[in-house]
This record gives structure tokens, sequence and C-alpha cells, in this order.
């Protein structure tokens, strides 16, 4: 009995096995193999009709001080946008400083592929970079494509153009891409300096009001009126020249005007104390002293306040260190003399000119600003063509200030003693003094602090 049962068991197992080998075949036969899958299914799709490119939106920050995928974070978000502008779309570019002979290429293979580009500089210095775009461009700007030099300040009476404005129309995928900072397109922006940027893609409005600011620059003559003031839904801009700035009508000090110092409410400030984040690269003369002040008086009142520097005066450091009941404001100096010069030249600092606030912002007790741009807190940064952008968002907050606490906690130093005068530039023993030398592998095309 138990023989015929363990046959009878056997012949089962094999006609399920049978059964199940059968099933697999017919499967097999039905469908195609994972192998051969992608000539004809969903990845042959997603590989014909693949999403195209879009430029990441959000702040972006390079490292001078890291690797080479730190230092030209900026850069590559640039560069990608010129590579993926679309044939019939423009590229316009406003900027101070440019000696990128990569980026001069790339702009150059747009213009080839029907690309229009249109490129406005200060008249401070003439590089390779600006000559390749002069020849291949040439300076009609009553063309569709040009590359031209202004005289001075181009919408301004004095000073230079100091704007950082890049505009897509089409970008890949996105369109009315803006991207604004404080970043040059030179070497120096990448391996020296640190420094922002704000892009913003599918913001029409955004676009066309510096789309505007754009064709003011390319006339190159006095712009009426000099000053440009507009307000949109998530944004503000302000377009320097500001004439006659006093303390009670400057831009800056209109803004901080609004803070309040308690009352914050949801995500923002820091236990219910407005937060406000400076990192700016000059800082100085009356104007930087009364915003500091201003700053000091904030702090007082109970807000949380840091700030930050590379260039500083006398005067602004004398108010912004003046003790108040809570003490004295956090502040910290970013330049260093790192190759130990003869003359102790600052070579690496941050060339930022932002500030962040999260807080109490007039009636709005939940607000998120970042106000970024070309503009120091000196009066040239309110005398040539200068722009400040105000963005709002609490994701935009918290990058900048994500940033902000990078360059506070690793790469600055604090100032104290003396009403605020030191530090000086870092120590360097005798020996290592010496001629300023490229670092090794890199050269530079100008002095590492720029008159920026």
């Amino acid at each position: 009995m138990r023989r015929t049962f363990a046959v009878l068991g056997c012949a089962l197992i094999l006609l399920i096995s049978g059964l199940a080998l059968g099933a697999q075949a017919g499967a097999a036969a039905a469908a195609p193999s994972a192998v051969a899958a992608p000539r004809h299914g969903p990845a042959a799709d997603r590989h014909h009709h693949a999403t195209p490119w879009r430029p990441v939106e959000g702040g972006f920050f390079n490292n001078p001080w890291g690797g080479r995928r730190g230092k030209f974070r900026i850069e590559r978000q640039i560069v990608e946008a010129i590579r993926h502008a679309r044939p019939g779309s423009h590229i316009r570019i406003a900027v101070y400083s440019f000696d990128r002979v990569n980026v001069a290429k790339a702009l150059i293979e747009a213009h080839r592929r029907g690309v229009h580009v249109q490129v406005l500089h200060n008249d401070h210095q003439v590089t390779e970079a600006m000559r390749m775009l002069r020849r291949a461009l040439g300076t009609d700007r009553g063309k569709k494509s040009w590359d031209y030099t202004c005289r001075t300040g181009c919408r301004s009476v004095q000073g230079v153009l100091h704007d950082k404005i890049y505009l897509f129309d089409r970008t890949g995928g996105a369109k009315n891409v803006v991207m604004t900072g404080s970043h040059n397109l030179t070497l120096n922006a990448t391996a020296h300096q640190f420094n922002d940027l704000l892009v913003q893609r599918n913001a029409p409005r955004l676009h066309d009001v510096l789309l505007h600011l754009f064709w003011q620059l390319r006339r190159d003559r006095t712009a009426d009126p000099l000053f440009v003031h507009r307000a949109l839904k998530d944004y503000e801009l302000w377009a320097m020249p500001h004439p006659r700035t006093t303390r009670w009508n400057d831009p800056v000090m209109d803004v901080l005007r609004q803070v309040r110092c308690r009352g914050a409410r949801g995500n923002t400030g820091v236990d219910g104390r407005t937060k406000i984040r400076v990192s700016m690269h000059s800082w100085n003369g009356e104007r930087g002293a009364w915003l500091a002040r201003k700053l000091r008086q904030l702090y007082a009142e109970g807000c949380n306040v840091k700030v930050m520097w590379s260039l500083a005066g006398a005067e602004m450091k004398r108010a912004i260190s003046t003790p108040t009941r809570r003490g004295t404001v956090p502040r910290r100096a970013d330049g260093y003399n790192t190759d130990c010069d003869v003359l102790q030249e600052v070579d690496m600092y941050s060339h930022q000119k932002y500030m962040t606030i999260s807080g109490r912002y007039g009636k709005d007790r939940r607000a998120s600003y970042v106000f970024t741009g070309s503009s120091n807190w000196t009066a040239q940064g309110i005398s040539g063509d200068e722009m400040i952008l105000r963005a709002r968002g609490l994701r935009l907050v918290r990058q900048w200030n994500h940033n902000f606490d990078f360059i506070w906690r690793h790469r600055a130093r604090e100032v104290g003693g003396d009403r605020g005068f030191r530090p000086g530039a870092p120590y360097c023993p005798y020996y290592y003094y010496r001629s300023v030398q490229p670092r090794r592998g890199i050269a530079f095309s100008g002095e590492h602090w720029e008159a920026d």
C-alpha cells in the first residue's frame, strides 16, 4: 500500500511540474524577452520621448575652497541653460566681468544652431572671451545676435554695469527662465569667491520685468526714470541708480523698517523672533554705517541677527560693534589671505550681496524673503547699474541660510576687539611670504580681489 501511494505521489508531482513548465513557456512565447523589451516597450517610449531637460529652480552656491565640482556649481547651471536653448529663442546676458572662454564657446555654438544671443559687458576689461564673442556675434545691436560693451554704465549717468542678469525665453522644456545673483562669468568667481545664483523657470512676469530692464541697458544711454521699483506677487525689483540717496529713502532701509522683531509664526523665525542673515561683500562709507546702525537697532529690539562681510569700513564696523543691552551683534569676516603675499591682500572671500528675512515683515507674520543681486552696501552699490531682487519662499530662505551657516562655521572668523577693527589678515610666518602666484594647474586673468 505504501509503495502504491509513493508511486501515485511521484506521478502527481511530475504532472504538476509539466503543467508549470508549459505555462512558463506559453508566457514566454506571448511576451517579448527582458532583453528585447526596450525595442518595443515603455522603455523605448521613454527613450524616444524623453522628458526634456529643465533647469532646477532655487538657490545655487559655489565653494571656492572645495573641489572642481563645488567651485563650478553655479557656472554649470548657466552653461547647461545655454546648451539647451532652443533654436529661435533668445539668450540675454548683462554682466560686469567675463573671461570664461568655455562660456563664450557655448554661446557661439548656440548662435550657430539658431539661438539669438545678446550679451552686454562693462568696459573695465577686454578679455579673450569677450573678443571671441565680438568676432562671432558682431556689435550691431539692431541685429538678432550681438555682443556689446557699454561706456561706463549702460543706463546710468555714472558708475558701471554691475548687474548679473541671465535670461532664457526657451531652454530645454522651460520657458521664461531667470537667473541672477552675485556671479560674474570669470574664473575668479569660481576659484576665489563665494557666490550665489537664484534660478526661476516659467516665471513670465519676472522675465518680462527683467527683459524690459535689459532693453534699457542695451540702449547705452541715460534712462528716465533712473530708479525703477517693481512689485510682483512673489518678487520685488529695485533697479539702480538711486539718485540723492539718504538714510530716509535708501531702498534697503525701507526694507528694514518693515521688520518687526517679535511675533514670527509658522515655520519662520527663531522662537518667535524674526531672523535676519546678511552676507555682504563690500559694506562701508556713510551708507554702510546707517545700514549697520539699523541692523544693530533690530538686534536690540529682539531680532535674531547675524552678519558677515568681506570688506568693511571703519565707520560701519564701529556702528555694528557698539554693544546693546542684549550684547553685540554676532558678526564675522570671511576674507582670507591664503597665499601670504607681502601686502597681505585677501584672495579668498565672499562676493555675495544677500540678505534673508524670516518672520514678521509688515503685516505678514510668516514672511520668507531672499534679497539678492549685485548691489553692495556702499555708495557705489546704488549709483550705477545695480539691482536687488526679492524672492518669496520658505524653501529659498532655507537654501540661502544653509549657505550662510556653512560659511559662518567653516570659512569665517570672529570679529572682536578695538570695536570690531580686528581681525586683520590671517597670520603668515615670515618664511611663507612670497609673490602672488597662481595655484598649480589654474591660471587667472586678473587680480584675485576684484573691485566688484
